[in-house]
């Protein structure tokens, strides 16, 4: 049975999320890379964030797969959902990804406390990790989550 969830769907730029008040949320590899689409992207406007993404990476590994690593920044927080071991031709099936993410989901909206930040989000898991965005967001409605998805204009 779903929960009550609330996906407000937008044409914008997710990196224009309101200051000091929101978490940017996006899937990631157990890899350390965020070499290509938006991790990139992320990479570049977070390169704090993607340090501290690279080092969890080196420690944990695949052991991270189904958590979320939740980065505190003074503009914004920066959710890294591990939801594929790796990427490229080597990315994990869909069915795994969509398990990982229900997992890492779930570990971010108990992480969200104290104080509670608006999520932001892209179509996560759609491009480099190849997922149906009706799958991932099936996911998402039936935790519950609150989350406003951006769409590119």
């Amino acid at each position: 049975m779903a929960l009550p969830s609330k996906l407000t769907h937008i044409k914008g730029d997710l990196f224009a999320a309101p200051a000091g008040r929101s978490i940017l949320v996006h899937a990631c590899n157990t890899r350390g890379s965020w070499g290509a689409g938006i991790a990139l992207a992320f990479k570049e406007r977070y390169p704090e964030a993607f340090e501290e993404y690279k080092a969890a990476c080196k420690t944990h590994g695949t052991a991270l797969l189904g958590t979320c690593l939740l980065v505190r920044g003074a503009q914004h927080d920066v959710a890294c959902l591990f939801t594929s071991r790796d990427y490229g031709r080597r990315v994990d099936p869909a069915p795994d990804i969509l398990a990982a993410t229900r997992l890492a989901v779930a570990d971010l909206l108990e992480k969200n406390i104290e104080p509670v930040k608006e999520m932001h989000a892209c179509r996560f898991n759609s491009e480099r990790f190849g997922v149906a965005w009706e799958d991932t967001e099936q996911v998402l409605q039936e935790l519950g989550a609150e989350m406003t998805v951006y769409d590119r204009p």
